[in-house]
């Protein structure tokens, strides 16, 4: 018997590492470069595993190996897993809380159902002790499957600020459940302070919940706030879109008319042979005007507008742009494409006004087969994504700005592409889209 009960004992705790570690990687996804995962994954719960044969072999042992399970746990995630270092503390700790409240509430019910204390239940480790380590492992893998879409949503969604408030409150509660747990176990603790302990843990686990609950319920209604913000920003952008594209076509079809006149004023100096005088009015016709239209001839309509519009506003903004257009473009004269441009232009030219040097901005368009790059670099005189990777606006009325890049993703996303951003010696926006 005491043989099966050891076999039993140590298949239950097998069970847990693979457990805790299958939780975290659902939570929060292999790094794309790693290799060897399944080799990886089981070598950590193995190590997790002969870590947990010290539990009950010394003072103090459940608390120093749970720590170290949470560290282990950590570890694997920075070196793996994706996703900042604050979301992998707050996964790693919800697990360790999870799996030990979990554990330990399981094992207090079974000691008031059998009528005997948690002291002589450790002692005591028989059939119903191993009966209890299944049960808790089932609750465990129970209580993972029914939370992990929420957790899934805080590691993807929730801000730094919410992190750290998570990361209180459940450190907290661990703390608060482990106590009330040391508390009972003590020898000669009668039965009506157990339930009255088991009933105030409870208490605390499920206020926690409720609360971590309510943060994503907020979040949530939060996002379609912004969705619904970004759907009234998109009316208001096309609008001003078609705009600034009457008022790039107004300035060709000027130009085109004041050329003929230019023209005519040329051909009249140099009929009277007014060569000097000529050479003056060709220069100073070069300079302010010829200066001010760089065209772009692609064969897609929008783009053109929309570089010939940005190109003024940049002129006037003392802003070197250049504009490199390889292929046809013709797949994308399409309205989403030009509010992509328009924006990635627009937060290149915005970021180039604070700069006292970098006032540089190149565009790249490389039509392939069956896909479309678009690169929009600008220069920075420092890091951009060191300090702000969420790309969020320093303006006061953050309600009224920083919405270009959400306005971005989203149209990148209906076109089916990606967007990717990143830094080498010039801030770079990166959109892929397939043809």
């Amino acid at each position: 018997m005491e043989i099966a009960n050891f076999l039993i004992g140590q298949l239950v705790g097998l069970v847990e590492p693979f457990l805790a570690i299958d939780f975290i990687i659902k939570c929060l996804d292999w790094k794309e470069q790693v290799k060897h995962r399944k080799q990886l994954y089981i070598g950590v719960c193995l190590v997790w595993f002969i870590v947990a044969q010290g539990n009950g072999r010394f003072a103090g042992s459940y608390t120093i190996i749970a720590a170290f399970d949470m560290c282990l746990a950590y570890l694997f995630s920075c070196l793996f897993l994706r996703k900042t270092a604050g979301v992998k503390l707050m996964i790693c700790i919800l697990e360790e809380v999870i799996s030990n409240i979990c554990i330990l509430s399981v094992m207090q019910l079974t000691t008031y159902i059998i009528n005997t204390s948690i002291f002589d239940f450790l002692e005591n480790e028989g059939m119903i002790f191993q009966i209890g380590a299944i049960v808790s492992k089932i609750v465990v893998w129970l209580v993972y499957k029914g939370v992990y879409t929420y957790f899934k949503y805080m590691a993807i969604h929730f801000p730094k600020e919410q992190i750290v408030l998570t990361n209180v409150m459940i450190g907290f509660t661990a703390v608060s459940v482990i106590c009330i747990f040391l508390a009972v176990s003590q020898k000669g603790v009668s039965h009506y302070t157990v339930v009255l302990l088991l009933i105030v843990s409870l208490g605390i686990i499920a206020l926690c919940g409720y609360v971590i609950y309510m943060m994503i319920t907020i979040s949530k209604k939060n996002e379609k706030m912004q969705l619904y913000q970004l759907i009234e920003l998109k009316s208001q952008e096309q609008e001003r879109q078609l705009e600034e594209w009457k008022h790039s076509e107004e300035s060709i079809r000027k130009f085109r008319h004041d050329y003929k006149n230019h023209c005519m004023n040329m051909e009249h100096l140099l009929e009277e042979g007014e060569y000097e005088s000529l050479g003056k009015y060709l220069k100073q016709f070069v300079a302010e005007e010829l200066g001010e239209v760089r065209s772009i001839y692609s064969d897609s309509p929008i783009i053109n507008a929309v570089f010939h519009n940005k190109m003024s506003i940049c002129k006037e903004k003392g802003i070197d742009i250049s504009c490199d257009i390889t292929g046809s473009v013709k797949c994308l004269d399409d309205m989403g494409v030009g509010s992509i441009l328009f924006n990635l232009l627009d937060n290149a030219i915005e970021a180039c006004e604070k700069n006292k040097k970098e006032k540089r901005i190149i565009c790249r368009i490389a039509r392939e087969t069956d896909e479309v790059n678009i690169f929009v670099e600008n220069g920075i005189e420092q890091s951009v994504l060191a300090e702000n990777q969420l790309l969020e606006t320093t303006k006061e009325k953050k309600d009224q700005h920083g919405m270009g890049h959400l306005i971005v993703e989203e149209q990148v996303k209906r076109l089916g592409g990606m967007v990717e951003y990143y830094e080498d010696e010039m801030f770079c926006a990166h959109v892929y889209l397939p043809m």
